[in-house]
């Protein structure tokens, strides 16, 4: 139902009376007279003259009157005529003609179905007046009256019938969208119509609605902040104005709305027409945008949003911290992405003007703005509407601090220089290189003479100044590609590249004669000595602990000599004639010589066993008990390892299999190349009776670095059959940080190099701290070799690492000796199972 009577329009249908009016009396009315002038043109001149005037007036009345000054006008013509007629027969024309004048005037207005209805009497009376008075007069005003009224009759009805059904298809238009249209009085404020949606959109019936006041229908603040149109505010009639504010819902809720409003004039007064729209999606849209563009205007991280505007980005936005990057008034909107920040790399820019929606990233770059240098990881995220948005985040004090630990992890801190880890990842990737363009690569270890002395004598403060002299003089010395190291002490190493036997003389040569050289310090001449012993690869060996401990046997044999210098010999090897024994006796380690010590692992806070490492040994008829230096690398080269790994295995699981704790066994690097590996192991577990959950291989941290497909492939199988995996020695390589992520590890175990020296060494505590630190980051257990005193166990457990072993708790021993130690189910005690001095020997 309509509130406000809009089934048809009430201005329209008075204009369309008047001019149904008019019409009426052109046709009729002259007509009318013009029969009666004729019949009384001879009798009457008063009612010629009469209906002349009538005529004129009319016609004036037509030409200059409107509205319903036309309706009086022509009324007060009807009523002339009516004299004119009842003049010729007072008594019968004067009845008769009523029906026919009201018909004329009152009828049209009133209506079409009144103005039928008394143009048929008007018709009836005229021709009964025929009959009775005059017969041509009445018969041919009967003629005009029916001809004229009833087209004018129809044709009212057809526009009528035409209004109501285009008003009604309106209607229905507007009441199937989501909108309002309405009217109000522009001076009270007053909705006089309305139609459309309004219970749907506010909840009110349109009767209700049209009866709020003002402050009953919007929003107060939007009321305050003159949102609404009256009287005073209103634009000129004619302009549409736009407007948008909070209409209130008939829960008490309020609606977004748009408006779009034009004032027009109706008889004489003004009023407000307007269309209201719903846009709370949109305004919850805007809500929102809003929200994310004051989270990034507050980021920390620069923000610039670029689109395209004939190839070059332009600024569509930037928050607080681009603008600071950028500097000057920081106003960068509107402005060339080159303008605002031209230390942006240019391909960047370049990429940005022609891509539409993107996505790259560049990893440490390094820009130069106005707010100063720094280092910047940059990304570039394509938008829905086209536009690009560019992060900026400041990594400076990051990669700083990378970079500070991993110069700390893998450098002197005394002297600066590459410690041993970095070494031995050198010297790794030099061995690697031969046969693919180089020929040999050298190690020169050198030891100073009477530095222990000068330490003595003068103090660390004057030892430690000579060895940072010293690690400088080697350092110019070195040849560029060359490598020089502190090993520790007074120890220091050099790794040459590409040189022959006799070049690696040269250059040891050289070294001796620039640390010879005096050094002064605070006035004293300080002159030492030093020993240098040299190996070269492939010629001695190509394993890099190897090549040091023959380099170590040559500069022994340079200081029992008293030289500055002297090449490995094999000859001079003591270890080489057994060597060679044992490696044609090597068939009998797998008879019935091989055996399987233990040694346990300690959880460092609550003194108990959850595990032991497996240690193979040799019982060797003639040389007695046999650790695994002695005969692991002859496994390799007889290809005997796979043999040794799953005959330590089986062992391993028939000795300890019952004792419900976690069962360690060293694996080779060349069992992983098997594919068979994993199957193998599981037969053993399965014919042992021992879950693969207790079972840690344990892989060499130099062995893993061999990052292999096959390797990889195996060591993920392992890991899904739920054995768990463990880096030993770690610490030897930086680069196996990189392939650490990748590993499905369980456990970290510290190298005992860096263990042994926390307390003296400040460079080895870094070490095993970051190896503690990073070990947790991943999730995985960390485990520290080669403990041997208290002080070494309590500074590990306060870095919370969680297992340890060495000689503090136990030795390695047999299954007979270990096994009632970890299956008393007690803590054990480091005053128990400390190792008596003249164990030492025993490296387990």
């Amino acid at each position: 139902m309509s509130g406000g009577g809009w089934d048809a329009d009430p201005t329209a249908e008075r204009a369309r009376v008047v001019d149904l009016i008019r019409t009426a009396h052109l046709m009729m009315g002259p007509a009318v007279v013009g029969l009666l002038i004729v019949d009384s043109a001879i009798r009457d001149r008063v009612v010629v003259g009469g209906g002349l005037l009538y005529l004129a007036a009319g016609a004036v009345a037509l030409a200059t009157l409107t509205g319903r000054r036309l309706l009086l006008g022509l009324g007060l013509l009807d009523l002339g005529l009516i004299a004119a007629v009842a003049s010729t027969s007072p008594a019968t024309f004067t009845v008769l003609l009523v029906p026919a004048a009201a018909a004329v005037s009152v009828g049209w207005y009133a209506g079409p179905l009144v103005t039928g209805a008394l143009l048929g009497s008007a018709a009836v009376s005229m021709g009964i007046a025929a009959v009775m008075a005059h017969v041509p007069s009445g018969l041919l005003a009967v003629a005009v009256m029916t001809v004229t009224g009833a087209g004018l009759a129809r044709s009212n009805l057809r526009f009528v019938d035409d209004r109501r059904a285009s008003v009604l298809a309106a209607r229905e238009l507007v009441e199937s969208l989501p909108v309002i249209v309405w009217e109000s009085d522009l001076a009270t404020g007053e909705v006089t119509r309305v139609m459309g949606d309004v219970e749907g959109l506010l909840g009110f019936d349109e009767r209700t609605w049209c009866t709020l006041p003002a402050g009953g229908r919007v929003h107060p603040d939007d009321l305050a902040r003159g949102h609404w149109i009256d009287e005073d505010s209103a634009p000129p009639p004619g302009v549409p104005h736009l407007r948008e504010f909070r209409l209130r819902r008939a829960d008490g809720t309020f609606m977004p709305a748009r408006e779009i409003v034009r004032v027009v004039e109706v008889d004489g007064r003004r009023v407000l027409r307007g269309v209201t729209l719903d846009v709370t999606a949109e305004a919850d849209a805007r809500t929102a945008v809003e929200r994310y563009a004051a989270v990034i205007d507050h980021q920390r991280d620069p923000v610039v949003v670029v689109e395209r505007d004939g190839g070059d980005p332009v600024v569509v936005h930037a928050n607080r911290a681009f603008a600071a990057l950028v500097g000057g008034d920081g106003q960068a909107a509107g402005r060339s992405l080159a303008e605002v920040a031209p230390w942006l790399p240019a391909a960047l820019r370049d990429d940005l003007a022609r891509a539409g929606r993107l996505h790259f990233e560049r990893r440490d770059v390094e820009l130069d703005t106005p707010a100063g240098s720094g280092i910047y990881d940059i990304e570039a995220v394509g938008l829905p509407d086209g536009a690009s948005a560019l992060l900026l985040r400041d990594v400076t004090e990051r990669r700083r601090a990378a970079e500070a630990i991993r110069h700390q992890a893998f450098h002197d801190a005394l002297t600066s220089l590459p410690n041993r880890s970095l070494l031995f990842d050198r010297l790794r990737h030099a061995l690697a290189s031969l046969g693919r363009g180089r020929r040999s690569v050298g190690l020169l270890l050198a030891d100073l003479d009477q530095f222990k002395e000068v330490n003595d004598t003068l103090g660390h403060a004057y030892g430690d100044r000579l060895l940072q002299t010293i690690g400088a003089r080697l350092a110019d010395a070195a040849r560029d590609g060359d490598t020089v190291a502190r090993l520790g002490g007074d120890e220091f190493a050099v790794v040459v590249t590409d040189v022959d036997l006799e070049g690696l003389g040269v250059v040891a040569e050289r070294i001796a004669a620039c640390i010879r050289e005096i050094i002064r310090l605070d006035g004293l001449d300080i002159e030492v000595g030093v020993s240098i012993g040299g190996v070269l690869a492939p010629d001695h060996g190509r394993d890099p602990h190897v090549l040091l401990q023959r380099a170590d046997i040559a500069m022994y044999e340079a200081k029992r000599a008293g030289a500055s210098y002297r090449p490995y010999t094999p000859d001079r090897d003591p270890h080489s004639r057994d060597r060679l024994v044992l490696m044609g006796e090597i068939r009998r380690l797998f008879t019935d010589e091989l055996e399987v010590w233990f040694q346990p692992k300690v959880d460092l806070r609550t003194r108990r066993v959850p595990g032991v490492e497996a240690l193979a040994r040799w019982r060797h008829r003639r040389l007695g008990l046999l650790g695994p230096e002695r005969f692991i690398e002859l496994c390799e080269m007889s290809g005997a390892v796979s043999e040794l790994t799953f005959g330590v295995l089986d062992r391993a699981l028939a000795a300890a299999g019952d004792w419900g704790v976690e069962i360690a066994v060293n694996v080779p690097v060349r069992n992983l190349y098997d594919r068979a590996l994993p199957e193998r192991v599981l037969e053993v577990l399965a014919r042992h009776g021992v879950e693969p959950g207790r079972l840690v291989l344990e892989i060499t941290e130099r062995e893993i670095m061999e990052d292999h497909r096959t390797i990889l492939e195996v060591l993920a199988e392992l890991h899904d059959a739920g054995i768990r995996l463990s880096v030993d020695d770690f610490g030897t390589g930086y680069s196996s940080l990189t392939h650490l992520r990748r590993l499905p590890l369980a456990e970290i175990k510290i190298d005992r190099a860096f263990v042994a020296g926390m307390l003296d060494n400040e460079n080895d505590y870094i070490i095993a701290r970051s190896i503690i630190d990073l070990a947790h980051n991943l999730g995985h257990r960390v485990v520290a070799e080669g403990v041997e005193d208290a002080a070494t166990a309590t500074l590990l457990e306060q870095l919370g690492c969680d297992l340890a072993q060495g000689f503090l708790f136990a030795r390695p021993g047999p299954a007979a000796r270990i096994g009632p130690l970890v299956t008393a189910g007690g803590s054990l005690e480091m005053r128990e199972l400390g190792a008596p001095d003249d164990t030492r020997a025993d490296t387990g």
